[in-house]
């Protein structure tokens, strides 16, 4: 899945025609760009998400992979691809890393991308996992125009799992001139990067749209103009493909998949998703809450009938007990919890809930309301009622990051691609309420640990310690169902674990 093996010395991580293979013959291959693609998208989105130094959820990657472009990204068959980054280097000691950029690739304004632009990046970094990575660096070289150094105080041997989906967007590079001249909230208004399409405008809660950039490095796109439209219900997102409006409408499930399913007129399209959806109980780490017995988690846990939420409103992804990826080698894979109602009812009544408690707040975010509310009915069932608040997902991603869901329970679709991300997601940073010191304590030692060896042990043992306490509640692992019309020519996911149409630029139509 993902590549183990480190460093043993200065390793050159990159092979010519590997990269040839991967990315095709650049700009001229294409002819010019036609037609318009319009798409619905499932929830609202946050001027931050265009600008990659406020960003890196992912959430925010349908518009990285629009308008910018990353250093190292995710592509076919490659998690690790070279982009504008096109080799890098690091030492034996885990402590310096270079990145070989890739000459002639243009910004939108014409700017050429050096290695200025990517120092004033980092440096502006402010999105996820940003004081993390910010605090462990000790210096940052733009030591030519094509060569970008990264020296850390410490070696940090996951450092390159941070230009993952879902770790950070510190990779995706922005333009230093551009920026300093029109100031940072100019910027989201107008931002300007060096992706496969030029921002055109962006309406919230409405669209946002995007115009093919002909000087893209990898190859010009194929179609001229993207639309991409924010529908939360999901009835209007299936009137509109069936009705011709769009050419493709994501995420449709329960009822509207049903019918889906019978209608030959449009295409059903399946990809899966990173996230996994995880129940997190932020009140277990208050003495006073019950939410901080273990018994009364393992109840929630129990009470959940997962087979009918999954058939229900994600058809066709996994029923998971772990927090790992399928495939990582470093993940622990756990069976999930059965459904067992009466052993929950039993331990409640053990922990000194026989008539159940209220557990609070419970926040689920666009696109997962209806799931939500699932586990709503099936903890009511057996004497946990929540009071269900269903909000956007920038909105949730806020109020977490600024520990305003202190008391609260909320479904998290978790969506870094390593464990170690998915770790650091939960339990260090903006985002963390915890954890238990045995974790923290294994935490730190993982970190500064650079024994390979060692460092799967311990990260093997958080895993089941979280796993013993029930510390998050592990229910089905995600994907989008999508609708497409005859219009769309083939399938636009083509990168393993992205739900939203990747690359972009390889989107064809039938005209």
């Amino acid at each position: 899945m993902r590549p183990k093996s480190k460093a043993l010395s200065f390793v050159i991580i990159f092979v010519a025609a590997l990269a040839m293979l991967h990315f095709g013959s650049a700009r001229g291959a294409s002819s010019e760009p036609r037609g318009v693609c319009k798409l619905t998208m499932h929830y609202g989105a946050s001027a931050d998400w265009f600008d990659p130094s406020t960003s890196g959820t992912p959430r925010s990657m349908p518009m990285m992979y629009l308008f910018h472009d990353a250093l190292i990204k995710s592509m076919p068959g490659n998690w690790y691809a070279p982009c504008l980054a096109e080799s890098w280097k690091i030492s034996p000691d885990y402590k310096i890393y270079e990145f070989k950029l890739r000459k002639g690739v243009k910004f939108h304004n014409g700017d050429p991308m050096t290695a200025e632009d990517v120092l004033f990046t980092f440096q502006r970094y402010k999105g996820l996992n940003a004081k993390m990575i910010l605090g462990r660096i000790e210096k940052l070289e733009a030591v030519d125009p094509y060569l970008f150094r990264v020296t850390f105080k410490e070696p940090f041997l996951d450092f390159i799992d941070y230009f993952l989906r879902g770790m950070s967007s510190i990779g995706w590079v922005v333009p230093k001139k551009y920026i300093e001249r029109v100031g940072d909230a100019a910027y989201r208004r107008q931002p300007v990067g060096c992706g496969p399409y030029k921002f055109v405008e962006f309406s919230p809660n409405v669209k946002f749209v995007g115009e093919a950039f002909a000087d893209y490095w990898r190859k010009v796109p194929n179609v001229k103009r993207m639309e991409y439209y924010i529908v939360q219900d999901q009835s209007a997102r299936y009137a509109m493909v069936k009705n011709g409006e769009v050419d493709f409408s994501l995420q449709l499930t329960d009822i509207i998949y049903e019918k889906l399913k019978k209608d030959t007129s449009l295409r059903l399209l399946t990809s899966l998703s990173a996230n996994y959806n995880l129940i997190h109980m932020t009140s277990q780490y208050d003495p006073k809450s019950p939410w901080s017995d273990p018994r009364v988690r393992k109840a929630a846990s129990l009470a959940l009938d997962r087979k009918t939420i999954r058939d229900v409103d994600r058809p066709g992804v996994p029923i998971i007990g772990s927090i790992a990826l399928d495939g990582d080698p470093d993940g622990v894979s756990f069976p999930p919890d059965p459904y067992d109602p009466e052993r929950a009812r039993k331990l409640l009544a053990e922990a000194g809930y026989p008539k159940g408690f209220h557990g609070g707040k419970f926040y689920a975010e666009s696109g997962f309301w209806n799931y939500g509310d699932m586990v709503a009915n099936f903890w009511k069932a057996v004497g946990i009622s929540v009071e269900s608040v269903n909000v956007e997902s920038a909105t949730r991603l806020s109020m977490r990051a600024a520990k305003k869901l202190k008391d609260a329970v909320f479904l998290d679709p978790t969506g870094a691609t390593t464990i170690a991300g998915r770790l650091e997601y939960f339990w260090e940073g903006a985002f963390c309420y915890g954890p238990y010191p045995d974790i923290q304590d294994l935490w730190d030692k993982y970190n500064k640990s650079i024994d390979p060896k060692a460092r799967k042990d311990l990260v093997g043992r958080i895993q089941r310690i979280i796993h013993e306490k029930t510390m998050v509640i592990p229910v089905t692992g995600s994907g989008v169902i999508t609708a497409a019309t005859p219009r769309l020519k083939g399938d636009p996911f083509k990168v393993e674990y992205c739900w939203w149409p990747a690359p972009v630029e390889d989107l064809e139509l039938n005209e």
